[in-house]
């Protein structure tokens, strides 16, 4: 107690309360954010609107990319362990305490998973925002089959700390674009040559 003494009692205030908004933030990190029930809720949602998106996707497929990207963002977030606060986990990766939790970790590793389904009625897509600036971002666009990228939903993980977010590219509130294949990550190449 003698060391907060020599501070002036308005830092310490601040001090105090800076501290404890760190152990909320931290403990709340720590929370399972999404019971089975509400994941599952949340896949019936995601799968309606997959096959809104054309009366040509097939309502099996829809399901199982909804229900394979769900269970994947679950195994992703055990592994990465990913705070709420997402800016606060790249701080966490790029300062070397996290091995992976960037978007485009999310995207390279859930891909591939989604790439396997051999989906006929929907196309995926790499997806990039703000590209090459401060603030790029890397996600998956999902579209009917033949359909304009502008018209799929993007799937983004990193968002929401490991809990599957997802929006319409037209009403997201990133400028996405499809990634130039001359970008696609070497990891992710072979899985294109097939396509």
């Amino acid at each position: 107690m003698k060391l907060l003494t020599i501070f002036p009692k308005g830092l310490c205030e601040i001090m105090r309360r800076v501290s404890l908004l760190w152990v909320v933030l931290l403990l709340g990190a720590c929370v399972e954010r999404q019971t089975p029930e509400r994941r599952y809720a949340r896949t019936a949602k995601l799968s309606a609107e997959l096959r809104a998106l054309d009366p040509s996707v097939d309502e099996r497929e829809a399901d199982l990319l909804a229900t394979t990207a769900a269970v994947k963002c679950t195994e992703l977030a055990r592994e990465y362990k990913p705070l709420l606060v997402s800016w606060l986990n790249n701080n966490l990766v790029n300062s070397g305490f996290r091995p992976r939790g960037l978007c485009w970790h999310w995207r390279d590793d859930l891909f591939p998973h989604l790439h396997r389904l051999h989906l006929q009625t929907l196309d995926l897509h790499l997806a990039t925002a703000k590209r090459g600036s401060f603030f790029e971002h890397s996600a998956i666009v999902v579209t009917a089959a033949g359909r304009p990228f502008s018209e799929g939903i993007v799937l983004d993980p990193w968002r929401s700390g490991g809990s599957l977010f997802w929006e319409k590219v037209s009403s997201d509130r990133h400028p996405w674009e499809p990634l130039a294949p001359e970008l696609t990550p070497d990891s992710l190449r072979p899985l294109f040559k097939r396509r």
